[in-house]
């Protein structure tokens, strides 16, 4: 018997909806990821600028780095980054590292999408960086794109399957990001087989374990 056409049409509207309330939740969550990640560099950053100068150079590169984000904060985004680019020169290690995820952080908050995705290309590839963090700059990079237009989900899901395998610390913001591009590309099921996963594993951390209960729900259990 054929589905009566008002039937028919609710359900299009209602996985419309379903869709809108996804995308939603992925827009809110995706710029909070990259947030937390950014002051988690920050703490570290400052730990290792603090092992690598003594006081006075620390105090200076501090008083620079704050100056950069000054800049940034009175919407000077040029400015900006080519303050925290010099600092990723002119800096030992710990706020070389900051300032390069920082200028990413502060072109994507600005709009310029492109130009940041390719400085976290840069940080994935930079040997001098902690392979911690060069998957850090895959996780951040992959974010920025899939919030992209004409975005290509199998090559960043490829991408983020490298850091998805069990023994990677990043694996669980991988496998999350792997969801939502498998939602994106129209594979619910492949969404929803994921998201599950991470819920059930009791070794997920709180907050993706929680934004993937929100997303399941937004895609209908």
């Amino acid at each position: 018997m054929a589905e009566p056409v008002e039937d028919g049409f609710l359900r299009e509207i209602d996985e419309e909806l379903r869709q809108e309330n996804f995308a939603k939740l992925w827009k809110k969550y995706g710029n909070f990821i990259i947030g937390g990640a950014i002051v988690m560099v920050a703490s570290v950053a400052g730990y290792k600028a603090w092992q690598d100068y003594d006081l006075k150079q620390r105090s200076q590169q501090g008083i620079e780095y704050a100056a950069a984000l000054q800049l940034s904060d009175d919407k000077k985004t040029a400015q900006a980054v080519d303050a925290l680019n010099a600092l990723q020169t002119t800096s030992g290690s710990g706020y070389a590292m900051l300032s390069q995820f920082q200028s990413a952080h502060v072109l994507s908050l600005e709009g310029n999408s492109s130009a940041a995705a390719d400085a976290y290309d840069r940080i994935s590839a930079d040997s001098s960086i902690d392979p911690l963090y060069r998957d850090l700059g895959v996780i951040l990079g992959s974010i920025v794109r899939m919030n992209m237009d004409g975005m290509d989900a199998p090559a960043l899901s490829s991408r983020l399957a490298q850091l998805a395998a069990d023994d990677n610390p990043w694996r669980h913001s991988a496998r999350e990001l792997i969801a939502v591009l498998a939602e994106q590309s129209g594979d619910r099921a492949k969404a929803k087989e994921l998201l599950a996963a991470l819920i059930a594993d009791r070794s997920v951390p709180n907050g993706i374990r929680n934004r993937a209960g929100e997303m399941l729900a937004a895609l209908g259990e």
